[in-house]
């Protein structure tokens, strides 16, 4: 009882002492005199300040906060096309945009079948046959039975498209003219700030600095295509308008990345053009265009210095300045022969205040 009676006079006599209330607690340093130590400590600390100052600071910009956001994108083609035959095709007849927007299509190839008719029966180049009785459908209307020069005589709009027959004319258009404009708009959330290239009135051709025009040649290689194979069966591109922003100057860098999505099975599609002759008979002309089909995005990267990032980094870079001393005690405590007298100069052991 009386053990207890004084722990608990000097508990309140701390309590009531402003010194022991307000006491300051520091820690005791051991300067140690060894050149090696010194060495290994200030060695790590040489690294972390490198580390910090140059790769983190100047190489990797960490004090920055950075955003990435994607925008909308417009083509505008420039140029006109001319086929193979010497024919002039207006721009607003072959650049179409079919499906959806931010996508442009610039032809290579057009297949036009003319004066097509659903007056009778022809040879379909969908339905092969080498007997008679291979085109017997049970449906005369619709199929004779009938095998003409391996084809089955179907009802159908005739003359069919045959590239190989006279019927069929085709021409190929030069793409090396088209010159593509690119017009587009980021908006960057977390910094509130929308940068755009839509109020550009001049077209600045690839491959001068902060190009918005680019050849179409051009984007095929950088695609890494077969000329040959997308003029004979097109293909299908992605462009991605790339806008790297540094915020703090208001200054954007801007380029056109292109890849390939499909080659093998190219791009094509068919729009017709119906009308009557003088004698009130419904024709059309069917005409097949392959080509180069080119969908378009846009990608902005923001940067701003911000306040919070540096103190991070600062509160990082301070953190890991510890790994010196700690490099430099594991030297001190477990390599160097003096470990010993070492440890003894830097532990401090109390007695044992175990009974037992």
């Amino acid at each position: 009882m009386e053990w207890l009676q004084r722990q608990a006079n000097d508990f309140y006599n701390d309590l009531t002492d402003m010194d022991t209330v307000f006491a300051y607690d520091t820690t005791k340093w051991v300067r140690v005199l060894d050149r090696r130590l010194g060495l290994v400590y200030y060695t790590f600390l040489t690294l972390i300040v490198v580390y910090v100052v140059l790769y983190v600071g100047v190489i990797e910009k960490q004090y920055l906060d950075f955003e990435k956001s994607s925008g909308w994108i417009s083509i505008q083609v420039l140029n006109h096309q001319k086929s193979d035959l010497g024919i002039s095709w207006d721009k607003f007849d072959t650049i179409t945009n079919p499906g959806e927007s931010g996508a442009v299509f610039i032809p290579t190839k057009v297949v036009i079948t003319k004066e097509q008719t659903q007056d009778g029966f022809c040879e379909s180049l969908l339905h092969n046959c080498t007997i008679s009785e291979d085109c017997d459908i049970g449906n005369a209307k619709l199929q004779k039975a009938e095998c003409s020069n391996g084809r089955c005589m179907r009802r159908q709009w005739c003359p069919a498209e045959d590239p190989a027959s006279v019927t069929t004319e085709t021409q190929y258009l030069d793409y090396h003219a088209i010159e593509l404009w690119f017009s587009t708009y980021v908006h960057y959330h977390k910094f509130k700030l929308d940068v755009q290239t839509t109020d550009e009135d001049k077209e600045i051709l690839y491959p001068m600095k902060s190009a918005n025009t680019y050849p179409l040649h051009d984007l095929i290689r950088m695609a890494n295509l077969d000329k040959e194979e997308v003029i004979e069966n097109g293909a299908v591109l992605i462009a991605n308008a790339l806008l790297d922003c540094d915020l703090d100057t208001g200054q954007c860098g801007t380029k056109v990345e292109s890849t390939n999505v499909d080659t093998k099975n190219g791009f094509n599609y068919v729009h017709y053009h119906v009308y009557f002759d003088e004698q009130k008979k419904r024709k059309r002309d069917m005409i097949r265009m392959y080509g180069i089909r080119v969908l378009a995005f846009a990608t902005g990267f923001g940067s701003k210095t911000s306040f919070p990032m540096i103190v991070l980094q600062l509160s990082s870079g301070i953190a890991l300045m510890m790994v010196a001393q700690s490099a430099a005690d594991f030297v001190l405590m477990f390599v160097v022969p003096e470990k010993k007298h070492y440890t003894a100069q830097k532990v401090l052991e109390t007695e044992d205040f175990n009974e037992d």
